[in-house]
């Protein structure tokens, strides 16, 4: 196994550890939905003439709700990838 391949698979396992909730809510709903929504809205806020806090209030809504799909999709490639990777090098 190269060192590489070594060293990804290390770290794939070491975000998997942590658990498939953990990605869901804090990487796709926490992570992924809040700054999503500060984009939006701050984007809305300079192309649109939206109020900021009226565009964030919608945000805050469609963006984390929309991150706990995020969030599984990340968990689902993450173990395919580490699948991948274990297949490959296997003895």
């Amino acid at each position: 196994m190269s060192a590489v391949s070594k060293d990804q698979l290390i770290k794939l396992e070491a975000s998997l550890a942590k658990g498939k909730w953990y990605f869901i809510l804090v990487i796709g709903v926490l992570y992924w939905g809040s700054v999503t929504s500060l984009l939006v809205a701050g984007f809305q806020y300079f192309t649109a003439e939206t109020p900021f806090w009226q565009a964030m209030k919608v945000a805050l809504y469609i963006y984390p709700a929309s991150g706990v799909l995020f969030g599984w999709t990340l968990w689902m490639q993450l173990n395919h990838r580490r699948d991948k990777l274990r297949g490959k090098y296997r003895p």
